[in-house]
């Protein structure tokens, strides 16, 4: 089996019922869930889910593989363990590169998690941008980098979502962390803060002066945003600096995008408006060099992992309110 994380995703389906749940589950969206199983199928040569309307059940092949698969994946949790123990990360260092918002909302708790679980592992984390980071992991000047797919193929990463929830790229290893919806922020006392906005009434923001922030916090490539927005964007703010950003749109002056990791948390200072689809989430991955990695590395892909699944719910639970 050459990817491994296709048979967690069956798993996943056939613990929770539907393909939406596993996708909630393991931060992806429906549709990446789709493409994994559809990969599946053709890796394994048999049809292991029917699609029944909005509902999904598995095949008798499914079945199969899924109970075989949760054994395969235990196994291989077990043994990642005992080779852990074996070494015991007794030492040792991870040089990690991270950009605003994930250092402001991500990282602490994964740092923090990480070095009560492996005191001797010495940490350091570079702040620069993540276009940097890349160059970095290539030199060797990091370990392990939080990347976005506007990084690592210059875009939306279409060629990742094809190859699977994991590839290579550009010299650099890359798996799927995080997908994060993007919002708009406006000022609570701004007309569309009062009155909410609905996706045909985003033309009124043709009028707002907009605020562009550092990258890959930003408003994103400018075709692709011009195009869910339907016009083109009257940029007066360019500020780095996410506190600086958040006064400005909490004194109505501006309005800009902000992803999930912020918008869970700045309801109170101002008002976020889902672009319901027309702008596609921001996905985040885990970047290391290509080949050998420094032992620390998958220890913190997994507590990563688990901290993108707090921060889903978080946002998940957001939305309801």
């Amino acid at each position: 089996m050459r990817d491994l994380h296709r048979l967690r995703v069956l798993v996943e389906i056939a613990d929770r019922g539907s393909m939406t749940a596993a996708a909630r589950a393991l931060s992806f969206s429906q549709p990446a869930v789709s493409r994994q199983i559809e990969a599946l199928e053709q890796e394994v040569g048999a049809q292991l889910v029917l699609r029944l309307g909005r509902g999904i059940r598995l095949t008798d092949a499914g079945l199969l593989l899924a109970d075989r698969a949760r054994g395969i994946l235990s196994q291989i949790v077990s043994v990642k363990q005992e080779l852990r123990s074996l070494d015991g990360l007794r030492g040792g260092r991870l040089r990690m590169g991270g950009f605003a918002s994930a250092n402001a909302f991500l990282l602490p708790r994964a740092l923090a998690r990480f070095a009560e679980r492996y005191p001797r592992v010495g940490l350091s984390l570079s702040g620069s941008t993540t276009r940097h980071h890349v160059a970095d992991l290539r030199s060797g000047l990091i370990d392990m980098a939080l990347v976005t797919d506007w990084d690592v193929t210059g875009g939306r990463a279409e060629q990742a979502g094809r190859a699977g929830p994991s590839g290579k790229i550009g010299g650099v290893d890359i798996l799927p962390l995080f997908e994060d919806e993007l919002f708009v922020a406006t000022g609570r006392d701004s007309p569309a803060g009062r009155g909410g906005l609905s996706p045909r009434g985003l033309r009124a923001l043709a009028q707002e002066s907009w605020i562009e922030g550092a990258h890959p916090d930003c408003l994103g490539p400018q075709s692709e945003f011009e195009g869910a927005l339907g016009f083109e964007p009257h940029i007066r703010f360019r500020v780095g600096d996410w506190s600086a950003v958040g006064r400005l749109v909490e004194m109505s002056a501006g309005v800009t995008l902000v992803p999930g990791l912020i918008a869970a948390r700045g309801g109170e200072r101002f008002a976020v408006h889902s672009l319901a689809g027309r702008f596609p989430p921001r996905r985040m991955y885990v970047a290391f060099p290509a080949g050998a990695h420094a032992p620390a590395v998958e220890p913190m892909v997994e507590i990563l992992s688990e901290v993108a699944r707090e921060e889903s719910e978080l946002l998940f639970r957001a939305a309801l309110r």
